[in-house]
């Protein structure tokens, strides 16, 4: 496999409309291997259950606060966005925020959360509204939120606050007459001004492009101040610094090209699909990952779990450690207090269950 990484070697002021060119490239190539990143470290550690099933078919995202366990989800039965479980007992306390345009109803805005200081957002597109709603108000017995217009600039994806600004991660359509006109960054004032735009990618076929970061993840460090984003497929990890009026790379490091076959309309995975990031979430000093690296098991009739690792890696993106575990990692976040992973893990039987671990 042909491994390679871009390093940025200072950190650059990006101004409207001017594209930053990357300074510093080391190409290195390496034989075969079932794992497209070689960890230093690596270890088998197991799950801890701390609820019963979850009777639900995709978790947005996890955060933890308190002594409590954020979960957006998609409840079809109630109709709800939002369950609040006891991490202690793993007993659900709440569950809440309905599916509707009505006040403080949400019709999109479970799949791009934020959590800081005791607030949760959800950024609807579709309705068009900022929700902000207040987690101790919620355990209290109340339910106090603020909405706010919502106008992201064409083709946004994800929403990242970063102080008084916000960070819009955009992903235009290959077949758009947007292509060339549209920047994969901009950061904006929270009056809608432009403060600057950037716009690389490792990924530089536009088809491919499009499909590989439609649903990439990604996380803020806990200031806001740098982000880390993965690849669905091949290993592709990025990161930023996020400053007042700048976005610039801190490393962008691609150990394996995603390899998908893009049809009209669509992508399918070929023999030598590489399965990468599920999840990310980061803290002040590591990059926690739910991760795979193996080829698509489903193309040769395999039965191995998918995604059952944790990755470990710095700001620079230099992996750490990998952690083997023995469940599919759907979701995940990290109790610095605790020292803990906390995470929606998946069995065999594609149940979800909360679940935790010690580092």
């Amino acid at each position: 496999a042909l491994n390679y990484i871009f390093t940025f070697m200072i950190w650059m002021n990006i101004s409207k409309g001017t594209i930053l060119v990357p300074l510093f490239f080391l190409f290195s190539c390496s034989g075969e291997v079932s794992l497209s990143v070689t960890f230093p470290t690596e270890r088998k550690a197991g799950w801890e259950l701390v609820s019963d099933e979850l009777y639900v078919n995709v978790v947005y995202d996890l955060w933890e606060y308190k002594s409590c366990l954020l979960v957006p989800v998609a409840d079809m039965k109630t109709g709800h966005n939002l369950w609040i479980y006891d991490k202690n007992t793993g007993k659900r306390i709440w569950s809440g925020i309905n599916d509707g345009r009505g006040p403080g109803e949400t019709m999109s805005g479970l799949q791009n959360t934020y959590f800081a200081d005791g607030v949760l957002t959800y950024y609807d597109d579709m309705k068009g509204s900022i929700l902000r709603y207040q987690i101790d108000s919620i355990l209290a017995g109340s339910f106090l939120y603020r909405e706010e217009r919502y106008d992201p600039p064409t083709w946004t994806m994800s929403v990242v606050e970063s102080g008084d600004n916000r960070l819009f991660m955009k992903n235009v359509g290959y077949s758009s007459p947007d292509l060339h006109e549209v920047s994969r960054f901009e950061l904006q004032d929270r009056a809608g001004h432009t403060l600057c735009q950037y716009d690389y990618s490792p990924v530089s076929d536009p088809e491919l492009r499009f499909y590989e970061y439609m649903y990439t993840p990604y996380s803020a460090s806990p200031d806001k101040s740098r982000l880390a984003i993965g690849t669905l497929h091949g290993t592709v990890l990025e990161t930023y610094g996020i400053g007042q009026d700048s976005i610039a790379p801190i490393a962008v490091r691609v150990f394996e090209d995603p390899d998908i076959d893009v049809s009209s309309g669509g992508y399918d995975y070929n023999e030598r699909t590489v399965l990468g990031f599920y999840d990310i979430y980061a803290f002040d000093d590591r990059i926690l990952a739910a991760y795979d690296g193996e080829v698509n098991p489903y193309w040769n009739s395999g039965d191995r779990q998918t995604y059952t690792k944790i990755a470990v890696f710095d700001w620079e993106g230099n992996p750490l450690e990998l952690i083997h575990t023995d469940y599919k990692i759907e979701r995940l976040c990290y109790s610095e207090t605790e020292n803990t992973i906390y995470a929606a893990v998946m069995d065999r039987d594609g149940i979800m269950y909360l679940a935790k671990m010690e580092l």
